[in-house]
């Protein structure tokens, strides 16, 4: 990723000019937005988001998400800015591991959604170990009991990341057995608890063990039994799916050896498993990166654009659904790692920036007349249908539009009055200030703010001379003037020169 940063990368001039970086304060203050204290994701979070599952991003309140967010303006979005960004990103998150301090915008049920991109299974494993490391002087000692006792002390759940299942070679087959990633997570906890429960008690046998972990797969005999000193388990047998031959649970059992709590190792060493983390996230390559802040950007604007309150438009919620259902195929092959240089990939993520603006572009209007037209629904539906029905059949020639929207709409007797409270004349202590409002005012306000600029263009000092083809070739000076304006004054804020 460093390489991307360094000023020696070849290229045009112009490949340089378009990839500026923004100073220090700006990178850190994006930093400081990110990592503010207290803020956490709620578990809710992660089951509302409608692009999970469909894609692998984050959710639109996480971390990494965030971060791709910012990103999107960071330098106008340029590589060697990006580069510079998610370096001291995860600077700061290394700060955070070796201080002990929380990650923000994490949730706090510890768990890990496999759901999401890696780089968001990662952080989350990294919120966990910081977590842990809280615990690790904990006695667990005492908690455990004798051999004649019932009450165990067992391993919490084991939490992995997708690519450590990867790596494991009992996971690889395991998973040909078509097991999905949750029931491996929980393999190496059950293998504990099955450890354990020998240790305490060595003439157990399977049952026992499923009486005591999983009652509900134990099956009482109807008929009672009187409980006698030679007859200490009740009659019962296993359910149908633990009676099977094949079944994973008593492979596991068999393989278990009788080892107490405090002998076995942690299923989750949070220094370890920490570093592994850090290490992850610092030798990242930069098409990795690119490719999961892709998946996650367009998961979170889309995220974003569909919080936005329109009412009861039927035709922008279609329009919403729609763009949900574009995503999951054009963001496909970034997930498989199937991108090349002369890939249709190119072409079919700039479909979707340009179905984007569309979305963007209706989502505004329907927002504004919603907002605009409370007490005035009919008239909302009636305006952004009509602009709808003229605006689709454009969509597909790009955003230019061939002639203004210019259709009238009939307003009804009830609708006249909140029609009329929108075009609210200016008192006469606001007429005076038209001047200075350039007579814009909107529900008979006057902007909050207006910048005025007055511009003067000079080549080799002479104002007046003739341009010639040699002149207009050259640098032309500007003169910028920037007025603040108030209703008792007039004042520059502002004057710069600078070359057009």
């Amino acid at each position: 990723m460093e390489n991307f940063v360094s000023d020696d990368t070849s290229g045009s001039e112009n490949l340089h000019s378009s990839m500026i970086i923004p100073p220090p304060t700006v990178s850190d203050q994006v930093l400081k937005e990110l990592f503010q204290e207290g803020v956490q994701v709620t578990d809710s979070a992660y089951g509302v988001n409608k692009t999970l599952g469909a894609i692998k991003g984050a959710p639109l309140e996480s971390l990494f998400a965030q971060f791709c967010l910012h990103s999107l303006w960071f330098g106008d979005c340029n590589i060697r800015a990006i580069a510079v960004l998610w370096i001291e990103f995860v600077r700061k998150v290394r700060r955070c591991w070796e201080e002990s301090q929380l990650i923000p915008r994490m949730p706090a049920n510890g768990s890990i959604d496999l759901s999401t991109c890696l780089i968001n299974q990662k952080l989350q494993m990294l919120a966990v170990c910081i977590e842990k490391k809280y615990k690790m002087n904990e006695d667990y000692q005492d908690c455990i009991g004798s051999e004649d006792q019932i009450e165990y002390m067992t391993e919490e759940a084991s939490l992995m990341t997708e690519d450590m299942h990867e790596e494991c070679p009992q996971d690889v087959e395991d998973l040909s057995d078509s097991l999905n990633f949750s029931t491996l997570v929980e393999r190496d906890t059950l293998a504990s608890d099955m450890s354990t429960f020998k240790a305490a008690n060595p003439n157990a046998v399977f049952e026992d063990f499923i009486r005591w972990h999983s009652p509900g797969d134990w099956i009482d005999d109807d008929l009672e039994v009187e409980m006698s000193k030679d007859n200490l388990s009740p009659r019962g047998k296993l359910s149908k799916r633990m009676s099977k031959n094949a079944n994973s649970w008593r492979n596991i059992w068999s393989r278990s050896p009788a080892l107490p709590f405090s002998e076995q190792k942690p299923l989750l060493d949070p220094n370890r498993e920490g570093e592994k983390v850090l290490h992850y996230l610092e030798t990242l390559q930069p098409h990795q990166l690119l490719e999961q802040m892709l998946c996650t950007a367009f998961g979170a604007a889309a995220d974003t654009l569909i919080q936005t309150n329109y009412g009861e438009l039927k035709q922008m919620e279609t329009m919403m659904q729609h763009l949900y259902l574009t995503l999951a195929p054009a963001l496909k092959p970034l997930q498989e790692n199937c991108l090349s240089a002369d890939s249709e990939t190119i072409e079919d993520l700039r479909r979707l920036c340009v179905v984007f603006q569309h979305v963007e572009k209706l989502l505004t209007l329907a927002a504004s007349l919603h907002r605009k037209f409370l007490q005035a629904p009919r008239l909302a539906r009636e305006i952004f249908s009509d602009f709808y029905n003229f605006y689709i059949p454009r969509m597909g020639i790009g955003l230019i539009e061939e002639k203004e929207f210019d259709k009238k709409q009939v307003v009804w007797n009830e609708e006249r009055e909140v029609v009329a409270n929108m075009l609210v004349q200016p008192t006469a202590n606001q007429s005076w200030r038209k001047v200075l409002s350039m007579g814009n005012l909107l529900n008979g306000h006057e902007p909050i703010q207006r910048e005025i600029i007055f511009s003067l263009h000079g080549v080799n000092g002479n104002h007046y001379a003739i341009p010639t083809a040699t002149v207009s070739q050259q640098n032309v000076e500007t003169y910028r003037m920037y007025i603040c304006g108030t209703s008792n004054d007039l004042r520059v804020a502002l004057s710069v020169v600078s070359c057009d």
